[in-house]
């Protein structure tokens, strides 16, 4: 029965499939020891009309301060939801929000330590509709929610970034 009542819904929904890429900035408790970077992703989504429900990985590779052998790697996979609250024909204005994990992996010289830390993502962005494709140019925030000595402490990484899509 539920079958029957998801077809309707994705005969009139579309699915899109495309990657990003921007520049990372930490802030917060990352600040203080790694510099800005690339950023570089893959997303699959399904929209119906103004709402996106978008599956997305991302990478993130930070350095260290300076000449440190010093690097934190992300990979990071997320499920949000966005909502085009200023739509016209061929372009909009689109905010989004979800929950993420992320693989943390650091390098210092040849020692490496691993890791793994729940996140938030929220964003905002124009997004331009032409044909089927989405082309999307936003700031992301992902906040991350450690636990250092049984206390939790955040950490974000705030990014420019730009994505093209392509609906089917």
């Amino acid at each position: 029965m539920l079958s029957l009542l998801l077809v309707p819904a994705l005969l009139v929904a579309g699915f899109d499939f495309g990657g990003k890429v921007g520049a990372a900035f930490p802030a917060g408790g990352l600040a203080s020891s790694h510099t800005s970077t690339a950023v570089l992703g893959a997303q699959a989504a399904w929209s119906h009309e103004r709402i996106r429900l978008e599956l997305g990985f991302g990478f993130i590779s930070l350095p260290g301060q300076q000449n440190s052998p010093y690097q934190l790697t992300l990979n990071q996979l997320a499920l949000s939801c966005g909502y085009e609250f200023l739509h016209r024909p061929n372009w909009g204005l689109e905010a989004w929000l979800g929950p993420g994990y992320a693989f943390a992996r650091r390098h210092l010289g040849s020692a490496r330590e691993t890791g793994r830390a729940p996140f938030v993502v929220a964003g905002a962005g124009v997004v331009q509709h032409e044909g089927r494709s989405r082309l999307t140019l936003g700031l992301e925030n992902c906040l991350f929610v450690e636990s250092a000595a049984g206390k939790p402490v955040l950490s974000d990484v705030i990014s420019l970034r730009a994505g093209v899509a392509y609906a089917f």
